[in-house]
């Protein structure tokens, strides 16, 4: 079997798909630039020229071939999707959303152009917001269907946007109203809005009350009361969010409960997919769940989360996958140079002419 010998990921730059369901199949290069899958535990070549650039996501590889037609792997076939590559080229689990000549375009069961003539677009796991330059409105696609959110004739339509997973807020310029788009339906959440902070994520969006200053959070259609001024840091993740209040706590609402993660403030965190990541005192630990896990006593240098899990290279050069508390080794006593992992699959490369695939707790080699 032809090993791969190419750099991963000067190729694979946007796997940030929408969280459904594990990620079954991943991409890479061989030494001779051919194209391959790994598809639920089968290896598999799918093009055998160099191709431009790929993504993958949502169980999809996307790629811009030798022709610079755009092509994408599904289902174990391979089919074009449009006669050119395209930019702005987002991958998500249920849909591709790209640009073309000024053209705004999504692909799910089909390609559809959602205008002729765009301006600022966004696509994010589930939804396509997009503003429609000659009709001068703001349109959304979700669930199949092309609504308009704001219509103006004259001047920008909103003031800022900002779009989740499956959400899209935004302050329209046209009434001052903070506006969410969430399954459907557009819920309004504050008035008299000339400026304001918030940040979004799966079901979630976190913003700054325009009528008294507090921190509020937007989830699954409730608003909760956080804090009454904003805090001093804030990171919104997959049904998650983290904050440092302004005594230094770092806080962690999870959709039920706000917990206090730390009483102090630690010297690193981030918010990566749906674990809160704390760096403190050379101890790597996670929160999840309500509860902090500690996963090493030394902080790895290179680390990714995605989907629940946690992948790292440990101290003794031992590559572990990390989810639910427990921590699995992958791969010991081999060197690894580098690694992806996208909702709890793990493509390595180990040298030159080797990749191995983690899948569903088993080791795949190609």
């Amino acid at each position: 079997m032809t090993k791969p010998m190419r750099t991963l990921f000067a190729l694979l730059m946007l796997f940030f798909a929408g969280r459904c369901s594990a990620q079954d199949v991943i991409a890479f290069l061989d030494y001779m630039d051919r194209l391959h899958v790994f598809d639920r535990g089968v290896f598999r070549q799918i093009d055998h020229r160099k191709p431009q650039w790929v993504r993958y996501g949502g169980n999809k590889v996307v790629y811009a071939d030798a022709q610079a037609d755009l092509v994408v792997y599904e289902r174990g076939e391979v089919r074009k999707v449009d006669d050119q590559a395209g930019s702005d080229v987002v991958v998500t689990d249920h849909f591709i959303g790209f640009t073309v000549a000024g053209m705004f375009k999504v692909y799910d069961t089909k390609p559809r152009m959602l205008s002729g003539v765009v301006g600022p677009h966004l696509t994010e796991d589930s939804i396509a917001a997009f503003k429609d330059n000659i009709q001068q409105t703001v349109g959304i696609y979700y669930n199949g269907a092309s609504q308009v959110i704001e219509d103006q004739l004259a001047g920008n339509a909103m003031l800022q946007w900002a779009a989740g997973d499956n959400l899209l807020a935004w302050v329209s310029a046209y009434d001052r109203r903070f506006k969410v788009f969430y399954h459907g339906s557009i819920i309004e959440l504050s008035d008299l809005v000339t400026e304001m902070q918030f940040k979004c994520g799966l079901d979630m969006v976190a913003y700054q009350d325009a009528s008294d200053m507090s921190f509020k959070v937007f989830y699954k259609g409730e608003v909760y009361d956080l804090e009454p001024q904003m805090p001093k840091r804030y990171e919104v993740g997959k049904g998650v969010m983290a904050w440092m209040d302004q005594t230094g706590a770092l806080k962690v609402f999870d959709g039920k409960l706000v917990h206090t993660a730390m009483s102090f403030e630690p010297a690193k965190w981030a918010v990566a997919d749906s674990l809160v990541v704390i760096e403190d005192r050379q101890f790597f630990n996670v929160f999840t769940n309500g509860r902090m896990h500690m996963v090493e006593r030394v902080v790895p240098q290179q680390w990714q989360a995605s989907w629940g899990s946690l992948a790292y290279v440990d101290v003794d050069r031992t590559l572990k996958i990390w989810r639910n508390g427990r921590a699995e080794v992958v791969l010991r006593g081999q060197p690894v140079q580098e690694f992806v992992l996208d909702r709890g699959l793990l493509l390595a490369r180990l040298n030159q002419t080797t990749a191995k695939v983690w899948w569903r707790g088993q080791l795949y080699e190609h």
